[in-house]
C-alpha cells in the first residue's frame, strides 16, 4: 500500500483550532482505504467524523454537505486549494507520497532524443521534483519546470482541466516527463502539446509514452460527425463549485439555437449516462469536468462533446488545431 503523509498532526491543530464536535470528510476513491487511520485522528480530537460524497478534485467540494448537515469544518484530502470559496472551515490534506523511486528517470535518459525537458506531476508527487531535477541534470539533461496556473498551486503541477504550466515551457523542450502514475494527466498534456509525453512511475520504477493520439483524434472526429446530424442537443451545467460554466453553457446553448438546433440546459451534480439517458437527445455538450468527454465517452449512448469540438462540428474551427478543454474563469456565472 502507497505511504500516503495524511498530516494527522496539522489535522488535529485545525479541528482544535474550529474546536470542531462534528467533521465532514472528503476522500477521493485512492485514499478511501485509509479511512480507518483519517477516522482515528478525528476522535482523538474529540470530534465525530462524518464520511461525505466522494471527490474528484478540488473543484468538488461537499462543503454545502457539510453545512447542512451541521459539521463544523471540511477536510477534503488528495488535492491542493484551488481558491474556491468554502461555506465552512476547510482544510485541504494534499496526501503526498512519501517515497518514491527514481529507476524510470534513468531509463527515461537513455530513450528521450533532446537535452531540455518539460518535468510535471501532480500534487502527490511535486514535493519529489528537486530530487529529480537534480537526477536529470547529473544524467546531462536540462530539465524546464512551468509556473502553476490558474487552478494549480504549485510550480510544475498539472490538472485535468489545467495544463499551463506544461503548455508555457512545451514550445522549449523537446520532450515532456510525467512523475506519477497512469495515463489520465499524461493524456492531456500530450493532447494540449502535441509533444512526445514519457511517464516515470515513481512507485514501480518503470518507465512508458503515451501514444496513440491519432487514434483519439479519429474516434473525437467521429463522435464530431455523428453529432452533426443530430437536431436535439443537451448542454450539460454542473452544480460542483469548480465546475460549474453557467455562462459558457449559455453561450453553447444561443450558439446551437442560431445554428437551427434545438437545445436545453440540463443541470446535474454528478454526471452519468443513466442521468440522461431519458431525456431522447440526439447528442450533449459537456461543460461541466472537461474530461468526461474525453474519458467517459464509451459510455454513453448518444456523442458527448467539448466545447471545442461543438466549435468543430459547426464549422468554427479545424479538427486538426484541436485543443483539450480547460476552465477558465470567464466560463463562470451563477446558478
Amino acid at each position: 500500500m502507497i505511504d500516503y503523509d495524511l498530516e494527522p498532526h496539522t489535522v488535529a491543530r485545525f479541528l482544535k483550532q474550529h474546536r470542531a464536535k462534528r467533521v465532514g470528510i472528503q476522500l477521493p476513491a485512492g485514499l478511501r482505504p485509509f479511512w480507518p487511520k483519517i477516522a482515528h485522528t478525528v476522535r482523538k480530537s474529540g470530534s465525530t467524523p462524518l464520511f461525505l460524497k466522494t471527490c474528484y478534485g478540488a473543484c468538488d467540494l461537499a462543503d454545502l454537505q457539510a453545512k447542512q448537515l451541521g459539521c463544523d469544518v471540511l477536510l477534503h484530502y488528495g488535492h491542493a486549494d484551488m481558491g474556491l470559496p468554502t461555506l465552512v472551515p476547510t482544510l485541504y490534506v494534499e496526501a503526498r507520497v512519501k517515497r518514491i523511486t527514481l529507476g524510470a528517470i534513468g531509463l527515461f535518459a537513455k530513450r528521450v532524443h533532446g537535452s531540455r525537458i518539460g518535468l510535471f506531476t501532480t500534487v502527490q508527487y511535486v514535493e519529489h521534483l528537486p530530487r529529480i531535477v537534480e537526477k536529470l541534470r547529473e544524467l546531462g539533461l536540462k530539465p524546464v519546470i512551468g509556473k502553476p496556473g490558474p487552478r494549480t498551486k504549485y510550480r510544475g503541477q498539472v490538472l485535468g482541466c489545467d495544463f499551463s504550466c506544461v503548455k508555457q515551457i512545451s514550445k522549449k523542450c523537446e520532450a515532456l516527463l510525467y512523475v506519477g502514475t497512469g495515463r489520465f494527466h499524461p493524456l492531456g498534456c500530450a493532447i494540449a502539446t502535441r509533444k512526445p509525453v514519457y511517464i516515470a512511475n515513481p512507485l514501480t520504477g518503470k518507465l512508458s509514452q503515451i501514444g496513440g493520439l491519432s487514434e483519439f483524434l479519429q474516434s473525437r472526429k467521429a463522435a464530431i460527425s455523428k453529432a452533426a446530424s443530430g437536431r436535439r442537443f443537451g448542454v450539460i451545467v454542473s452544480t460542483k463549485r469548480g465546475q460549474a460554466r453557467y455562462a459558457l453553457a449559455l453561450q453553447l446553448v444561443e450558439k446551437l439555437i442560431t445554428n437551427r438546433r434545438t437545445a436545453e440546459l440540463v443541470v446535474l451534480d454528478e454526471v452519468l449516462p443513466e442521468h440522461l439517458a431519458d431525456y431522447s437527445f440526439d447528442a450533449l455538450v459537456c461543460t461541466a469536468c472537461p474530461r468526461i468527454p474525453i474519458d467517459d465517452s464509451p459510455r454513453y449512448e448518444v456523442p458527448l462533446l467539448t466545447p471545442f469540438e461543438l466549435s468543430v462540428m459547426l464549422g468554427e474551427r479545424p479538427l486538426e488545431d484541436y485543443q483539450m478543454d480547460e476552465i477558465v474563469r470567464t466560463d463562470f456565472g451563477k446558478i
